[in-house]
Order: C-alpha cells, then sequence, then structure tokens
C-alpha cells in the first residue's frame, strides 16, 4: 500500500488530536527495510516499509496502532520466574 494511503488511514482511526503529545520516536534501517515507532501520550503507531524500489507505490508493509487506555490489554512477553524451577 502507498504510504499516503496509510497515513490517511491512521489520521481516521486515530485523529491528531486524539494521539496526544509526541513522546518519543525511533527508526531502525536494515537493508531495504525500515521500521517506525511514533510514541504519543495516548497511542503508539508502528510501520514497516519496504524501501528497495523507491517507485514502487507500494512500499508499506504494516502499521499498527497500540491504544495506551487501561481498557486495553498490555502487550507483553514476560517469563515468570516461576517456570524456570
Amino acid at each position: 500500500m502507498s504510504p499516503e494511503a496509510v497515513t490517511d488511514i491512521l489520521d481516521e482511526i486515530v485523529p491528531a488530536h486524539s494521539r496526544g503529545k509526541e513522546t518519543g520516536k525511533a527508526i531502525t534501517m536494515s537493508g531495504c527495510n525500515e521500521f517506525q515507532i511514533i510514541e504519543y501520550e495516548n497511542v503508539s503507531i508502528m510501520r514497516s516499509t519496504h524501501n528497495c524500489l523507491p517507485l514502487k507505490p507500494e512500499r508499506e508493509m504494516r502499521a499498527t496502532i497500540a491504544f495506551k487506555r487501561d481498557i486495553c490489554p498490555k502487550q507483553s512477553k514476560q517469563l515468570q520466574s516461576d517456570s524456570f524451577h
């Protein structure tokens, strides 16, 4: 999907005014892949892009929104120390 189309969808699902203040940003590049996480007060948005063919409009591979509300389940992979006994 094109980056512009993904941005439009993200803006529809989580409008800028509901995200809160931007609190952090991280970009990881590995070969042709770029992984970007933008942290806001109320939400985190992750986007993954394949950049080897920059003229190809369908570069956007994945986008994920994680809401930071108490009602939303937290995603964590903590190991229980009891499982190693």
